[in-house]
């Protein structure tokens, strides 16, 4: 009986919770709208209207089809490169948001768009190298040891996931001449309707890291734990809802050593936090996505780029 109405429950308690702490959830709307509007507009919109002209277009597919000894051997798909490239531009969820536009023009089926979407969908250079090294940590060379373990991870994971499908067995498709207009005008509802799912995620997910940022907050002082720990207990639990407050939490502690930022940030970035999850989930209407296995894989991920960074630093630095 409980858990066939765990879901309502939960919910009618963060209508209470809601109800009780208006302040707490303005906080998290006006928090979570800025970072939309500051943050994402500027940089995911753009490219979600272009990369969705570009993938109506035989073009981008043969451009990276000729890359397809890379591509094939390394990622078991030929197409791989497309989503990995726009999302080391854009970040996530821009990489699932691309895997949907080729599986919605049937470039790829089910499977290899599951596939795709688990090791695809990753952080951008900009976020790591602007937002994490240079404005959290304030050197921006640490990029480095996020950056290479982030996406050397998603490559290993490429590698490490069984029964991966090929795009050898697909079907080639050769889609038909597009008019520009109606490229553009597809790409515009494409990317709006894209946008506002992504934009109502990241609010409701900001209040919920709002109550959960003042609740852990209270709990630590009641906790009889050093500072550092308490600053890597919250870091990570906050980070693995919503993974940029997670980064600041914890490139801002003066108790921790950056050795371990590092390694909690690469996990933090690699997982995504349950917020990108759920905007994976927005963008992906195209294919039946199997949203278990990615939460594992991101998971595996995160395991993998925390472990790469601690080898690099303790080689490098």
């Amino acid at each position: 009986m409980f858990k066939r109405n765990f879901i309502p429950i939960l919910v009618l308690l963060m209508i209470c919770f809601f109800i009780v702490e208006p302040a707490t959830v303005s906080d998290g709307v006006f928090t979570g709208l800025k970072i939309w509007v500051n943050n994402i507009i500027p940089y995911l919109f753009p490219m979600m209207v272009l990369s969705n002209i570009l993938l109506q277009y035989n073009f981008l597919y043969s451009l990276f089809g000729k890359m397809d000894f890379i591509s094939n051997k390394l990622l078991k798909n030929k197409y791989a490169l497309i989503p990995f490239f726009i999302s080391f531009v854009s970040g996530y969820p821009s990489g699932a948001m691309t895997v949907n536009s080729m599986a919605g023009f049937k470039r790829i089926n089910e499977k290899q768009a599951n596939y795709l979407t688990v090791f695809t969908n990753n952080c951008s250079f900009q976020f790591i190298a602007g937002a994490v090294s240079f404005s959290m940590l304030g050197h921006l060379y640490l990029y480095k040891y996020i950056a290479v373990p982030h996406i050397a991870g998603a490559i290993i994971l490429s590698l490490l996931i069984k029964n991966n499908p090929s795009s050898d067995h697909s079907k080639k498709v050769v889609v038909s001449t597009v008019p520009f207009h109606a490229a553009f005008s597809s790409a515009m509802v494409k990317a709006i309707t894209g946008i506002l799912s992504v934009g109502g995620v990241i609010v409701i997910f900001s209040v919920l890291s709002s109550f959960l940022n003042k609740n852990l907050s209270s709990a630590a002082e009641m906790i009889s734990l050093s500072i550092g720990a308490k600053d890597i207990i919250h870091s990570v639990l906050v980070g693995v809802l919503e993974v940029t407050n997670g980064c600041s939490i914890i490139a801002s502690s003066g108790y921790v050593p950056l050795e371990i930022k590092l390694l909690i940030i690469n996990f933090l970035i690699s997982f995504s936090g349950i917020s990108v999850v759920f905007q994976t989930v927005a963008v992906t209407n195209e294919f039946n996505f199997e949203i278990k296995n990615y939460i594992f894989y991101r998971f595996i991920h995160g395991i993998i780029s925390a472990i790469l960074s601690i080898i690099m630093y303790a080689v490098i630095y």
